[in-house]
């Protein structure tokens, strides 16, 4: 696949991975994600933070892109 698509995946997945990594050391519960034998509990913010940035770094590439065209 070619580089526009995977820079908004990465940054996406990098930001999720950022957050809840900032939950487990600080102790922020809505920033963890919890696994344990009885039950999982996945804090929902990170994901959509993570959405956020990658729809926004996909539109940027695009404005970028269609600026260099013309």
């Amino acid at each position: 696949m070619n580089k526009p698509f995977w820079i908004p995946l990465i940054a996406s997945l990098g930001s999720m991975i950022i957050l809840f990594t900032i939950g487990v050391v600080a102790n922020i519960n809505i920033l963890m994600f919890k696994v344990s034998p009885s039950y999982t509990e996945i804090s929902f913010l990170p994901i959509v933070a993570g959405l956020l940035i990658g729809f926004t770094t996909e539109r940027l590439l695009k404005n970028k892109y269609k600026k260099e065209k013309n």
